[in-house]
């Protein structure tokens, strides 16, 4: 069994709660393809469609991952390490260097100027405390993350968000390249 939900199921996932249509989520989301199992966390594309509401999720949804592939690219491309982590680390020291490369990469932006966001140091993060294996409260969790209800709802839901949105040009290309943004010089 993949480690990805580990986190969501012992309870030391950070809160990601939002809302959407008025409706209220507790766990934030991984963006996927086709080949991931249905549950509550991960949100596919949708099969072709020639309602033009699901055609707008659709797109929005599969530019949203190329973007998040286009950010690793310029990860990989700043840090080879990451290019050659899976064969010769462990899981915890993989996590350890992912995080460490994100956490200078958006370093470095803040140190340019380029921050998309402020961090608050003095922001108060509430504490995670892990749930025993095996637990009512566990299997409780387990049981919401493999809800494929609420993954239908969720998506329903965006959908109907993502169709009142007005601004979102989905035919627009990138403003930058991200992974053309380093020149050699820059590779740490």
């Amino acid at each position: 069994m993949s480690p990805l939900l580990d986190d969501m199921y012992n309870g030391t996932a950070p809160d990601s709660s939002f809302q959407v249509v008025g409706t209220s989520y507790r766990n934030g989301d991984y963006l996927v393809d086709g080949i991931y199992s249905e549950r509550a966390c991960f949100m596919k594309s949708l099969s072709c469609s020639n309602d033009c509401k699901r055609l707008k999720f659709k797109r929005a949804q599969e530019k949203v991952r190329k973007d998040v592939k286009r950010v690793f690219g310029a990860l990989k491309k700043r840090w080879h390490i990451l290019k050659y982590l899976a064969p010769y680390m462990e899981e915890k020291k993989m996590s350890e260097v992912m995080y460490t490369c994100i956490i200078l990469h958006n370093m470095i932006l803040e140190d340019e100027g380029n921050v998309i966001c402020e961090y608050n140091e003095n922001e108060i993060v509430p504490p995670t405390r892990p749930f025993e294996v095996g637990s009512t409260v566990y299997m409780s969790w387990r049981e919401i993350v493999h809800d494929v209800e609420t993954q239908h709802v969720l998506r329903r839901d965006l959908t109907e968000h993502i169709w009142n949105v007005d601004y979102i040009d989905l035919n627009a290309e990138p403003v930058d390249d991200l992974e053309c943004q380093f020149s050699d010089e820059d590779v740490l």
